[in-house]
């Protein structure tokens, strides 16, 4: 039985020169709630007192859109809710985008003490459902086409390093390393965004 995707997350590391603390990211995701008119955005939520997690989560109907340092790196992670349409690799792509459209958001906010950049060259894609996806090789096996054709077209063919992460009692993580300098809007190009 194929797997179906659903709840895909994905997270971008901010670029170690960049400025973005958790109170940065709580205004500017509040500016967020009243101007996002292709989505519903609910809350901001502040979770600074967590040593290494979710730092501030802006909420939403379809998806979180979380400032987060949970391995150890801050970079904003994209956290689809709503059950997503296509096939697994359009899936992919969306979400992949949907990211990439908030670190190029926050890179753009008119924000006095924020400076945020993201790197492109790497990322992380989780499977939050541990029953479609169990984290092992064989749903890399699974869905490693469509993951590769999804990368391919967001690193314009460029080299990438695919490595799953965790164990089995860990959500399906892969990390994602592309040779050469990626930005955001370079990526939102290649995905056609």
């Amino acid at each position: 039985m194929a797997i179906d995707l659903q709840k895909i997350n994905v997270k971008f590391y901010l670029a170690e020169d960049a400025v973005l603390s958790p109170e940065d990211a709580f205004r500017i995701f509040s500016q967020w709630i009243p101007e996002t008119k292709d989505e519903v955005l609910i809350d901001v939520a502040d979770y600074q007192h967590v040593p290494q997690g979710p730092k501030t989560v802006l909420v939403g109907h379809e998806a979180n859109y979380t400032l987060d340092n949970t391995d150890g790196r801050y970079g904003l992670l994209y956290g689809q809710k709503a059950t997503a349409q296509g096939s697994n690799a359009e899936r992919l792509k969306s979400a992949i985008a949907s990211a990439l459209k908030a670190c190029r958001r926050l890179e753009q906010a008119q924000d006095a003490t924020a400076k945020a950049r993201f790197v492109g060259a790497e990322t992380v894609v989780v499977i939050n459902d541990r029953l479609r996806a169990a984290n092992a090789e064989a749903t890399l096996d699974e869905i490693r086409d469509d993951l590769d054709t999804v990368l391919g077209e967001l690193y314009a063919g460029a080299s990438t390093q695919v490595e799953r992460e965790g164990d089995g009692r860990h959500r399906f993580t892969v990390r994602v390393r592309a040779k050469g300098d990626f930005d955001t809007q370079t990526l939102l190009s290649n995905l056609g965004q």
